[in-house]
């Protein structure tokens, strides 16, 4: 199991996954400057609406380019799924920035650290759960 998981941090399909998440920085960005910048919306609203379109955009560019191959579930559970580790790796990104930071780490470094981590469950989960072929006992 650890070459297994050590082999799939250096395959084609995790690169492809960190280079849809660096398009999602840039979706999420991109809209979080437009709605704020241009629109004058409230941060409260554009920040959700920017986070949401990134999440959405990297769930369809993961589901039809990174795991395409893996696509056994319906695709509103692949969705529901993906939504869930988002929130996941989201707080786990979170738990190390305030913990390290809490601990005199420079908060932007903390972040990083925290990012990294999100990331490596972010990609664990989606590959061995969202589009792993198990779901409640079924084979998909």
């Amino acid at each position: 199991m650890k070459k297994q998981v050590q082999d799939l941090f250096f395959s084609r399909k995790f690169v492809k996954f960190l280079i849809v998440g660096g398009s999602g920085v840039v979706i999420n960005e991109g809209l979080l400057a437009l709605l704020t910048e241009i629109y004058l919306v409230h941060i409260s609203v554009a920040g959700v609406i920017a986070i949401e379109t990134s999440i959405v955009s990297n769930f369809l560019l993961n589901n039809f380019w990174t795991w395409r191959d893996k696509r056994h579930k319906p695709f509103v559970t692949r969705m529901v799924q993906y939504h869930y580790v988002a929130l996941i790796a989201g707080s786990v990104n979170y738990i190390v920035l305030i913990g390290l930071s809490n601990i005199g780490l420079h908060h932007l470094i903390a972040n990083l650290v925290g990012i990294a981590f999100g990331t490596i469950i972010n990609f664990l989960l989606n590959n061995y759960w969202t589009f792993g072929k198990s779901f409640r006992g079924k084979e998909y």
